[in-house]
């Protein structure tokens, strides 16, 4: 059983919940987390707005609030800024990807970002 749950304000439908107020808090971290990278994976921005704690304390819906926090998130991790870097593949596999990329119009780079988005969702 959880003893607390949090409202997120600006984030629709985040509601993390834990045992604890510091256990709600992380939770609410993960979800932001989660949020963003399906953000990502649907090609869409996460430009949320920042509301400030004494805006939110002075909203009706927002009045009997037992805490208040804020959480950070580390924008660098979600950076969509391209990124070179260097791979070491056998010349078999190079001119195999290299034949695929040919035919289906597309670059390395591209059969690897594709490739990549697939493995990981």
């Amino acid at each position: 059983m959880t003893n607390y749950a949090a409202i997120v304000p600006d984030v629709d439908g985040c509601f993390p919940t834990g045992d604890t107020i510091d256990e709600t808090i992380d939770a609410e971290q993960k979800l932001l987390h989660n949020h963003i990278e399906c953000l990502l994976d649907e090609g869409m921005s996460f430009d949320f707005k920042v509301s400030q704690i004494e805006t939110l304390k002075a909203d009706a819906d927002y009045a009997e609030a037992l805490a208040w926090a804020m959480v950070g998130i580390d924008e660098t991790q979600f950076s969509t800024k391209q990124v070179r870097f260097n791979v070491s593949w056998s010349a078999y596999l190079l001119n195999r990807v290299d034949n695929y990329v040919a035919q289906s119009h597309d670059t390395r780079s591209e059969f690897l970002a594709k490739t990549a988005q697939k493995m990981l969702s």
